[in-house]
């Protein structure tokens, strides 16, 4: 996985681009650190170039979640393609995240 931050004012864009999975546990990691010091901004991961996720990538986007509400922050999730929109429509992950077409 592969990661871009870019801030604007009290918005934040991370858009992931490769594979959320195990594999990308370390480099997650070091993307929330990277987030910390937001504040109350509003977080948007962009899964637009996401190609594939699975039980592992979503639990890392749940902690984003509670570390980012723990900050004061909001965070959603946008522009999910194909595998990835099927696997938060199955895990009902819409009922946690905001999610934006």
């Amino acid at each position: 996985m592969q990661y871009n931050v870019a801030r604007n004012g009290q918005a934040v864009t991370v858009a992931l681009q490769g594979q959320l999975n195990f594999a990308a546990n370390d480099t997650f990691a070091v993307l929330l650190r990277d987030l910390d010091g937001v504040g109350k901004a509003k977080v948007v991961f962009d899964l637009s170039a996401l190609s594939h996720i699975d039980s592992v990538g979503l639990g890392l986007l749940y902690i984003a979640q509670e570390e980012l509400d723990r900050a004061g922050a909001s965070m959603s999730l946008a522009r999910p393609q194909s595998g990835v929109k099927r696997l938060l429509e199955l895990t009902e992950a819409g009922d946690t995240f905001e999610i934006t077409a």
